[in-house]
């Protein structure tokens, strides 16, 4: 199992920031943070993950320069309208015609800064990059000096964690704890290099579970993204907001449209976590869709075709599979085309922490 470090460094900072917490936890916030808002009926925005630009010396988080330029250039032709992810959630009810989508790059790798960033910039784009701050300034990464200056020309900067762990390879008793520890820690950094602490997190490699989740509660967190695949929608947790990927295989323009394009598929927001399990455990949950009229359903589980894991039932449907034995995360997805014909697109992500990557 691994386990968090925190250097002695810390530990000052950390104490500090536990006597402001008793004490009530005043927080800086970022022009972007979000504000109150109440989702409108008929909501749904696309939000996009990418990480690395131009650098294939990872082709499985990498996005060529040509690839990322083509993408923009599309939403700019389909009159979509760029806006960071607080934006979207401050605004939501201000323009609810309007083709918004959220371009969101984790980790804050170097090649965003040399080879994404002039082509959001000459396009008048705009975008929300997830920082872990622990790795500000090592090889590869961004130092504090370029994200100043990324936060300067409009790109809105999140939380993407201190030291980017497993949480969930913790104990249930740790878990909450030092996922608690290491979002102070990261805010301390950003206040102290940016002058603010940002408001919107992404959860390190979109794994996560309900304590974490009241853990941003806690904090003053209005919203958060995971890397489960599907669109922002009114009924979508906003601690728990879907993304679709953009790299390696999922880059071409073809799919991309595809993606920008989607409806969502909404269900509850109680089944929109992810679910933690054992290898060869049998899973079952249930899905309350709310979808008067859609096609024929399609599921797929890790992108294998697999109609034969769920039935329907009166209230919606019930799904059932044994779980992978070699994979630490497995994504169950589900399409449908709805009575305009558009295709719908939700997903749910299981688990299993005693796998290692």
């Amino acid at each position: 199992m691994k386990m968090i470090r925190f250097g002695r460094v810390y530990n000052g900072i950390f104490i500090s920031l536990i006597g402001m917490c008793i004490w009530g936890c005043i927080f800086a916030y970022s022009a972007d943070s979000p504000q109150e808002s109440n989702i409108p009926d008929q909501f749904s925005v696309v939000s996009i993950v990418y990480h690395r630009f131009g650098d294939s010396r990872y082709p499985s988080t990498n996005t060529s320069v040509q690839d990322f330029e083509a993408h923009i250039k599309y939403l700019i032709n389909q009159d979509f309208v760029f806006s960071t992810a607080s934006q979207v959630y401050a605004n939501c009810n201000r323009f609810p015609n309007q083709k918004q989508v959220i371009i969101t790059i984790d980790d804050g790798y170097r090649s965003f800064y040399s080879n994404g960033l002039e082509i959001l910039k000459k396009n008048k784009a705009r975008a929300t990059l997830f920082v872990n701050t622990e790795s500000v300034g090592w090889k590869d990464y961004l130092t504090w000096e370029q994200i100043k200056e990324i936060s300067n020309k409009g790109i809105e900067i999140g939380h993407h964690s201190h030291a980017h762990t497993y949480f969930l390879n913790l104990s249930d008793a740790e878990r909450c704890q030092q996922f608690e520890e290491d979002l102070l820690i990261a805010e301390s950094l950003f206040e102290k290099h940016l002058g603010f602490i940002p408001k919107v997190y992404s959860y390190p490699y979109g794994e996560f579970d309900h304590g974490m989740r009241k853990v941003l509660e806690k904090h003053g967190y209005k919203m958060a993204f995971a890397q489960n695949s599907g669109v922002w929608n009114e009924q979508s947790d906003p601690l728990a907001i879907p993304r679709f990927p953009m790299a390696g295989d999922f880059v071409e323009l073809k799919q991309f449209k595809s993606k920008v394009n989607m409806s969502p598929l909404k269900w509850q927001q109680s089944e929109q976590l992810p679910l933690i399990v054992n290898a060869g455990e049998q899973v079952s949950f249930k899905l309350k869709l709310d979808h008067p009229d859609l096609g024929p359903l399609n599921c797929f589980i890790a992108g294998e075709s697999r109609s034969e894991v769920f039935t329907k039932q009166q209230e919606g449907l019930l799904v059932a599979f044994r779980a992978p034995e070699n994979r630490r995360r497995t994504l169950i997805t589900f399409t449908a085309r709805d009575k305009e014909g558009k295709w719908c697109w939700g997903s749910r992500l299981v688990i299993n922490p005693c796998i290692e990557e």
